[in-house]
C-alpha cells in the first residue's frame, strides 16, 4: 500500500473525526450561548425586548466560529500529504502557513503508533517518528507523551503496516547518516589508540 517515493494523504474518515472533535468542543459554548437569551426573555422580557440582539450576540458568535472551522478542516485535510522516499519521511501540512517536515531514515531513533478513541472507531492511526534528541513540538499533531515527535504521520488506515515499513527503511542504516565504512574506520582508530596508550603505559612501568 505504502510505495516509496508516491505521496499518500490521510484517510476521508479524518474528516470525520475532527468534525465530532468539533462537535464535543462546540457543546459548552452553544448551550451557554442559548441559555442566555433564554434566561433573559424568561425572567426580564422588558430587557428581552429593548436589548434582544445583544443577548443574540454570543449565539451568533458561537455559530461562526463553528461554520469557520467546519470549513476549515476541509481546506486543511486537502493540504495533508505524506511520503516515503528512498532517505526520508516528509509530511507537508498547512492552510495558510505551508510546512514541510523531513526526517531522514539515518536520524531515527523510534517509531511508535498511537490510535486514540474516536480514530479507533473509524479504524485509523498515527505513526509518531522520534529522533535522537528532538523534543520540539510534534510534526503535525501533538501527542500524548512528553516528547515531541519530529514527524507525525496520523488519520492512517494500516498504520501498523507503515510503522513497519520506516523500521525497515531504518534498519540497517548507521545513525546519523555516517557512512558504515568510515563508523568502522573510526572504531579501529580509537582501538589502535588504546592500544598504544597501554604499550605506553607498560613500558613507564618499574619493573618488580
Amino acid at each position: 500500500m505504502f510505495e516509496i517515493g508516491k505521496r499518500f494523504k490521510p484517510d476521508p474518515a479524518l474528516k470525520k473525526v475532527y468534525g465530532i472533535y468539533l462537535s464535543l468542543a462546540s457543546i459548552p459554548p452553544l448551550i451557554a450561548a442559548v441559555v442566555l437569551p433564554l434566561a433573559v426573555s424568561i425572567y426580564d422580557p422588558r430587557l428581552w425586548r429593548g436589548a434582544w440582539f445583544l443577548t443574540l450576540m454570543p449565539l451568533i458568535v458561537v455559530l461562526a466560529c463553528v461554520g469557520f472551522v467546519a470549513y476549515w478542516i476541509s481546506k486543511y485535510y486537502d493540504s495533508i500529504w505524506f511520503a516515503l522516499e528512498k532517505d526520508e519521511v516528509v509530511v507537508e501540512r498547512g492552510v495558510w502557513w505551508k510546512m514541510r517536515h523531513v526526517v531522514p531514515y539515518s536520524r531515527v531513533m523510534a517509531v511508535d503508533t498511537i490510535q486514540g478513541p474516536i480514530s479507533r472507531r473509524f479504524g485509523l492511526g498515527s505513526v509518531y517518528i522520534y529522533t535522537a534528541g528532538y523534543t520540539g513540538a510534534a510534526g503535525g499533531t501533538a501527542g500524548p507523551g512528553t516528547r515531541g515527535a519530529e514527524a507525525v504521520i496520523w488519520g492512517v488506515r494500516n498504520f501498523n503496516e507503515l510503522r513497519d515499513v520506516i523500521i525497515s527503511m531504518v534498519r540497517g542504516r548507521p545513525l546519523l547518516g555516517a557512512p558504515e565504512a568510515a563508523t568502522r574506520d573510526v572504531g579501529l582508530e580509537i582501538l589502535e589508540e588504546l592500544r598504544r596508550i597501554r604499550k605506553a603505559i607498560e613500558e613507564r612501568r618499574p619493573a618488580l
